[in-house]
């Protein structure tokens, strides 16, 4: 759907009956909302790409939070957004990630959330990573982070999340852990 790289007065992209219906099928959204978030997307990138501060102003219109909770967030969506670690992202990566960050499957989205703050792509995640999600979720939650104990909070997530006391959280011990505990899950997961 469109050139990779900076923003060309080229040919416009088109969004295809066939798109459509792959984008319904991966997403469960109906066409005319498929057309709607299209029609945002392509006001400001016709040429079918954002780039990561395109990202955030699109992903800020189309979520209830207010800008500065997201920001941070969106930092870690935008990585696991951009599959091809092209820098920029198309329309079928956006809807496709969109959709899972705002609807479905609670064990798919959480699967997601881990993917996002899987920074390293290694298949788990650390004390230092943990800490990073633990900061950026407590600014997207409005949480007054000189009055909470970050490195507690990192305690408490080990504990209850890695079972095998490696020193490391898989996405299975994750996905168990948040599905079984709504507290973790509230504070981990912006997909809720």
């Amino acid at each position: 759907m469109g050139g990779k790289g900076s923003k060309t007065k080229g040919k416009p992209v088109v969004l295809k009956d066939k798109d459509i219906k792959f984008l319904s099928q991966q997403t469960g959204l109906d066409t005319a909302t498929i057309k709607s978030v299209y029609d945002k997307f392509m006001a400001s990138n016709p040429d079918g790409q954002l780039d990561r501060n395109e990202f955030v102003r699109l992903y800020d219109e189309l979520r209830a939070e207010s800008r500065d909770k997201l920001d941070e967030i969106s930092q870690f969506v935008f990585a696991v957004f951009d599959q091809d670690r092209s820098g920029t992202i198309n329309f079928n990566e956006f809807l496709v990630a969109f959709a899972l960050t705002s609807r479905g499957d609670p064990n798919k989205k959480l699967e997601y959330a881990f993917d996002v703050y899987d920074v390293d792509d290694n298949g788990y995640m650390d004390r230092a990573e943990l800490r990073t999600v633990l900061t950026a979720m407590l600014d997207l939650l409005g949480a007054d982070k000189r009055g909470t104990n970050v490195p507690a909070l990192v305690d408490e997530c080990m504990k209850d999340l890695d079972n095998s006391k490696d020193g490391k959280v898989t996405k299975e011990e994750f996905v168990n852990g948040l599905a079984a505990n709504y507290s973790l899950r509230a504070l981990l997961s912006p997909f809720n």
